[in-house]
């Protein structure tokens, strides 16, 4: 887990291409998946889109295929890694109020092996072994290392 405080979203966004140049000189493989835009993409090549789009009440009950097609994107991306590779989730807050991020790592890790490192930028804070997304919802034990971002200025 890449933590950081949510403030720091675009700093982090923006500096993601130096975890990359950093995995590569250790000699380790680099994936990338944004996750941001994910939901326009998804939301918008179903069938049902005009009409739930005229009663966006009506999304709510569609979240759990989202939800599916998130972890199968995730999945699919996995493929591509070996075991010296990592797969850097990002846009992980843009999920927020749709899928918790905890709901599709125990998706993706409890169908899929991931043959490298996940690595998932976490807006949000750890205290205790527990992360809590953008600092509102309840504490999640991910079983994750740790990476702190006191040094993001």
């Amino acid at each position: 887990m890449l933590w950081y405080a949510k403030e720091h979203e675009r700093r982090v966004r923006g500096r993601i291409g130096e975890f990359r140049l950093a995995a590569l000189n250790a000699d380790k493989g680099w994936h990338e998946l944004d996750l941001a835009p994910l939901f326009g993409q998804w939301i918008v090549s179903q069938p049902w889109f005009e009409r739930a789009a005229r009663r966006p009440a009506t999304l709510s009950t569609v979240i759990g295929q989202f939800e599916a097609a998130v972890a199968d994107r995730v999945r699919l991306t996995l493929t591509a890694c070996g075991p010296n590779d990592i797969l850097a989730l990002t846009g992980v807050a843009s999920l927020f109020g749709l899928i918790r991020a905890q709901d599709l790592v125990r998706r993706v890790t409890d169908s899929t092996q991931v043959p490298g490192r996940l690595l998932l930028a976490f807006p949000g804070v750890h205290r205790d072994g527990i992360y809590r997304m953008l600092d509102a919802r309840d504490g999640y034990n991910y079983l994750a290392v740790p990476i702190p971002s006191a040094d993001v200025v």
